[in-house]
Formats: structure tokens, sequence, C-alpha cells
């Protein structure tokens, strides 16, 4: 499923919309930054929470960890780490692209059964006349943690929760 996570920063605590490729709202997500971390959820627009996410800034690390329903995934952050930089524990997941950029790939693994299977892209895009992150997320199941995971990243890599720079 093709996603659409469009910064937001004209509406109080709503830092993300995510919309559909029609450009129909599917979620938003709304928090705050807190002294030494942050507390997002991902709401649907009948108000209910498809997940949450909170997090722990640390010195050079973020501490995350996203529920949706009875699933959790933990997602480390290490904002100045040359390799490895995003690591999930919860889920056979694994981070591959660049944190710098948000140009990423989340792939599940299969302990060495087959290749790994990939899980959601993120990259950045234009919609229209907004700047925006492009998001696939190939199983409907995973898409609230996925969304968890971007705005993970997008809010740890450098620069915080910044508009995304256009690939071009």
């Amino acid at each position: 499923m093709q996603l659409y996570l469009k910064p937001e920063s004209g509406r109080p605590k709503v830092l993300f919309s995510v919309l559909d490729e029609g450009g129909k709202l599917l979620y938003e997500v709304c928090g705050e930054y807190l002294s030494v971390g942050a507390h997002f959820a991902l709401h649907i627009p009948d108000g209910g929470t498809a997940a949450k996410l909170t997090g722990v800034c640390l010195p050079g690390m973020y501490r995350f960890t996203a529920v949706s329903g009875t699933r959790r995934l933990r997602i480390w952050v290490r904002t100045q780490a040359p390799h490895r930089s995003v690591q999930f524990k919860g889920l056979n997941w694994r981070f591959r692209g660049s944190l710098l950029t948000r140009s990423f790939d989340v792939v599940e693994d299969h302990r060495g059964h087959s290749e790994p299977s990939v899980v959601m892209t993120h990259g950045s895009c234009w919609m229209g006349r907004s700047e925006c992150y492009a998001v696939t997320v190939t199983q409907e199941a995973n898409i609230p943690l996925a969304l968890c995971v971007a705005v993970a990243i997008d809010c740890a890599a450098p620069n915080g929760c910044a508009s995304p720079v256009p690939a071009g």
C-alpha cells in the first residue's frame, strides 16, 4: 500500500498526516516532545488509535517503543553510528539505507532460509505542492508499526522532524 507521510506545522500537536494515493487522510500522527523524549499516537480519523510510539532521548541515541494491538516493537536509532544506525527488537526486522537522507527500507529476515522480504520502503517525494515522504508497506497488517518506524526515524534523524529534501 502506498502512503504519504506529510509533515504538518500549522496544527498544534499534529506532526504528520498520513494520506493515501488519492490524498485521503488515513491517519494523523499526534504528540509532543518532552524534555527527555517524545510521545506520539497514530490516530484514525474516526477517533481511534492504531498505534502508540514513545521515545527517550539519550546521548547520541533515541530509544522508541511502538505498540499496535498486541504487537510491540523496540526501535533504537543511533544518530552518529556509521553502521547499524537503526536496530529493532520484537520483530525480525532490519534497517537498510541512509538515516541522514531518510531513504531506507525495512526488511524481515527469515533466519537464513531465504532472501529477506521487504516490509516497507521510505523516501522523500513531492505530493502536489507539498513535500512529504513516500512510504510503501507491503502487508496491511504492518502499516501501524511501519508508520511508527517512519515517524521514529524521521524525528530522530539529524535535524529532527524537518521537512524532507527532495531527491532529484
